[in-house]
């Protein structure tokens, strides 16, 4: 019989490692209440990042098949609707704060929206479905931020502002001042709608009394021109601006309650990840209709020269104005605003007559591709209709959940005692890789941010039959080559051996047909391929590697002695 390779050995404990390091955050996660899940979300901001996701059909949520009408589209304009519909929605969803949408573009027309764990579905349907807002908007100046920011550290650490410089600051008549509230609460809009808040007290619920923030200066850092926030942070910024007294502060200071805007991309820097916050005016000095056409190509020159770039045309109207707007404000930051996310916010070099403008900067081609369809969508945006909905309501999914780990656990234990009865020792070897095996999977899932659907629990579930059928196949063989006289450690080397070839064919066909279904599937039927891809190639390493070393192991000890 082959000797165990310490390598393989090292493998199998690298892999335990593993599973148990992916899997420990969503057993300690799922295993609180409602409630203390809750509590544990507002503690630990990034834990949908390290848990496994369920499905809407496990723990409820809504399930929408939009369709985009291109009906009042030119023939040129309908080559990339599609992509610029997705972006849209894809950022009316992130502001709505769901944990792990799932967006797929299906067909040519069609765009599906899963939300798990959604509770309010009148707003999502009025969100996804509103028109686009492209916006442009120069940064404030760096005077205007540091005084926000003074305005906002006062207003925390309960220091009000003296009348004559709140009165200084003001609209010079009642009428801007109406005009300014009505934008910014169109401004503030989006951003609110991205934090999780009901009303002022739960973004206050926030910071608790132990660790309540005295200092909005200490959580920002300086990232190039402008200011950032530790990922990790974003929450406790978030709280902070949708309090009604620091709002009602910077009001009152003439600076722009809801004038902070975040940055649609994070940077990175020693290895932390940051978000821009921008600091920009209250209202908007072009709309996105203006813009005719916008286009990714690479810099043939210039300090960014090899790079991509995005080329951007104007209207007549646009043109006008944007000449007026760079010809004024030359050298500052102009915003590139979509539902009040900022996608880029270049330096005016200089003006800018024709309504030609290109934007440079590090980008990849993809993100300059990105970059042009948000430009567009906002110049030609297409209607989009719900065609279908589906509501999961929590006790359903929690139901579906309850039901899925009983058939399952019922099918485990209905097979364990079949392989202890029917092969003793080496069945409880069968079933040690079997539990590995599903172990994996699921960690795996976590690991890759996949989401486990009432489906994909059918798919652990045949998982189980499937890794007990491949060592079924190899014990079987092993009796045959005992039967014909061979000794226990040849019997064993030539069962993994010759039973090899049987197990990888079947395996392999059925992996095809999981890709297959993956590749053309939506939904449920994705969430069950994806469960049976990482199931496949999981079993086949616990039932061709961990159960053999497992049966060297116990064998030797056994001085030889096959239970089998």
């Amino acid at each position: 019989m082959k000797k165990n390779n310490p390598l393989m050995i090292l493998l199998i404990l690298a892999a335990v490692a593993l599973t148990i390091y992916f899997l420990v955050p969503s057993f300690i996660f799922y295993s609180k209440s409602q409630h203390e899940r809750e509590i544990y979300v507002q503690q630990n901001p990034r834990i949908f990042k390290k848990i496994l996701n369920l499905g809407l059909d496990l723990q409820g949520g809504m399930r929408l098949v939009l369709e985009i009408d291109r009906s009042n589209l030119e023939k040129e304009a309908q080559k990339d609707v599609q992509d610029r519909a997705y972006t849209i929605i894809e950022n009316r969803i992130n502001a709505l704060g769901v944990a792990e949408p799932i967006i797929q573009k299906q067909g040519k027309d069609r765009i599906i929206v899963e939300l798990p764990g959604l509770k309010d579905e009148a707003a999502a349907k009025s969100v996804i479905g509103r028109t686009a807002q492209l916006e442009f908007k120069l940064l404030r100046e760096p005077a205007q931020l540091e005084r926000a920011i003074t305005v906002i550290d006062n207003e925390l650490s309960g220091k009000k502002e003296a009348e004559q410089d709140s009165a200084a600051m003001e609209d010079s008549t009642e009428q801007k001042a109406q005009e300014g509230q009505k934008l910014a609460e169109q401004l503030f809009e989006g951003t609110e709608a991205a934090a999780d808040t009901d009303s002022v007290s739960a973004g206050e619920e926030l910071i608790d009394k132990k660790d309540k923030i005295t200092s909005f200066k200490d959580l920002l850092v300086q990232i190039g021109d402008q200011i950032g926030v530790k990922i990790d942070n974003v929450p406790r910024v978030q709280s902070i601006f949708i309090r009604d007294d620091v709002r009602h502060a910077l009001e009152r200071a003439g600076l722009g309650a809801n004038s902070f805007l975040w940055g649609h991309d994070t940077t990175k820097i020693e290895g932390a990840l940051y978000r821009v916050l921008y600091y920009v005016k209250s209202a908007p000095e072009m709309r996105g209709d203006v813009i005719k056409d916008a286009r990714a190509s690479i810099d043939q020159s210039g300090m960014h020269a090899g790079g991509a770039k995005v080329d951007m045309e104007m209207n007549a109207k646009g043109a006008r104005r944007f000449s007026s707007v760079t010809a004024a404000n030359v050298n500052k930051f102009l915003a590139i605003v979509l539902d009040s996310t900022i996608y880029s916010a270049p330096r005016i070099i200089q003006k800018i007559p024709l309504g030609r403008a290109e934007i440079t900067g590090s980008f990849t081609m993809e993100e300059a591709k990105n970059l042009a369809i948000v430009l567009r969508a906002g110049a030609l945006p297409a209607p989009v209709t719900i065609i279908e909905e589906r509501t999961v309501g929590p006790s359903l999914g929690q139901d579906s959940i309850d039901k899925g780990i009983f058939a399952g656990i019922v099918g485990v234990l209905v097979v364990f005692v079949f392989m202890i009865v029917y092969y003793r020792l080496s069945g409880v070897i069968a079933l040690i890789a079997l539990i590995l095996n599903i172990s994996v999977v699921l960690a795996v899932m976590t690991g890759v941010h996949a989401t486990l659907t009432l489906p994909g629990i059918a798919g652990i579930i045949l998982l189980v039959g499937m890794g007990v059928d491949a060592n079924v196949l190899i014990f079987e063989r092993i009796r045959e080559e005992l039967r014909v006289g061979k000794t226990v450690r040849s019997a064993i080397d030539a069962g993994y051996e010759r039973a090899f070839v049987t197990i990888m064919d079947s395996n392999l066909t059925t992996l095809i047909t999981a890709f297959i279904l993956f590749w053309k599937g939506t939904g449920p039927i994705r969430g069950f391929a994806i469960t049976l891809i990482f199931g496949i190639i999981s079993s086949l390493f616990t039932a061709l590697l961990v159960s053999r070393i497992l049966m060297n192991v116990f064998t030797a000890q056994r001085a030889n002695k096959l239970s089998i």
